[in-house]
């Protein structure tokens, strides 16, 4: 598995034109999209990625402002390690309905909104296209604490999940969660719990590598020019709801409850140099889920798919293993 990665892998030294003349070229030549309708009216968007002769199927469930558009490097390997692809945009993301009017802004009404959207575009899409293949779920940060819910109250729809720094605890610095959660349900009534506590009305014209999730440099780079021209793309900061839904969501998950009532294989997968999550949240879920499997990666940050390649080929490499 690692010799087909390191033939396969897109090298930092000239990461850019590779992804342009190699990844790319390769994804969109697989790649169609659509919109998933659960809600009359609130389109959900989603690209498939077919593969040659796939083995299984994997659906990715992206992070907190973010989009399917983020992970073309990401579907480039699985692809090419005979996985077919599935990913949507979650609702206040990327292509996808958005309840609010601010384009930097994401916003949800009800946290088990996410997870019902995953579900329909599984249960409606994914499934009947994958017939007798196994259907695995992928997940990052806010994505994680999606599929964790998803995994527990649809015990069945996946048959394994990968968990990739989830966000089972929000880090707020030195302020207690509870604080913030009040702060949050006193701020946030009617209207404006649509509003973000932080207003932003423009994208930043300067990219900021030291203060971001991200331990590559070009493959930050990489990304923040494809935000800076696609409007889609450009959301940031959290409405007012959106912090006391999550807050709700990743105690609900990571509560006995619940996690009792996984009954499929999962993998965490932690970044150890994480300020964006609580890896001790972490850390009590594997605990929790019979068999779960907690795999550590030191000293990186939180968005583990955006390391080079000294981390990422054994990050991928573990996952394919585990998958099957």
């Amino acid at each position: 598995m690692r010799r087909m990665l390191q033939m396969l892998w897109i090298k930092e030294e000239q990461y850019e034109q590779q992804m342009h003349d190699v990844a790319e070229p390769y994804v969109s030549a697989r790649m169609e999209s659509g919109y998933d309708e659960r809600v009359k009216g609130q389109k959900i968007y989603f690209e498939h990625y077919k593969a040659d002769n796939p083995k299984g199927v994997i659906v990715i469930s992206h992070g907190f402002t973010e989009s399917v558009r983020k992970f073309t490097e990401s579907v480039y390997y699985m692809l090419q390690s005979g996985y077919e692809v599935w990913g949507l945009d979650h609702r206040g993301h990327g292509r996808s309905y958005r309840h609010n009017q601010n384009p930097y802004v994401v916003h949800v009404e009800k946290f088990g909104d996410y997870v019902e959207d995953l579900r329909h575009l599984t249960q409606t899409l994914v499934i009947p296209a994958a017939g007798e293949l196994p259907v695995y779920l992928y997940c990052h940060s806010m994505g994680g604490c999606i599929g964790a819910w998803t995994i527990e109250t649809y015990p069945t729809l996946f048959d394994k999940a990968v968990l990739s720094s989830p966000m089972l605890g929000l880090s707020f610095g030195k302020i207690p969660v509870p604080v913030v959660y009040v702060a949050a349900s006193l701020k946030g009534i009617g209207e404006k719990k649509k509003e973000s506590l932080d207003p932003v009305d423009s994208f930043p014209l300067e990219p900021d590598f030291e203060n971001s999730c991200d331990s590559s440099a070009c493959r930050y780079h990489y990304y923040y020019k494809k935000r800076l021209n696609d409007p889609f793309l450009q959301t940031q900061n959290p409405s007012i709801n959106w912090g006391k839904q999550s807050v709700r969501a990743c105690g609900r998950v990571t509560s006995k409850k619940e996690t009792a009532k996984i009954r499929i294989p999962v993998l965490v997968i932690q970044a150890g140099n994480d300020t964006v999550v609580k890896n001790a949240s972490q850390d009590l879920f594997a605990s929790r889920v019979k068999g779960c499997e907690l795999y550590r990666v030191p000293d990186m940050k939180h968005e583990l798919y955006m390391t080079d390649s000294d981390v990422l080929i054994p990050y991928w490499e573990k996952i394919f293993a585990f998958l099957g």
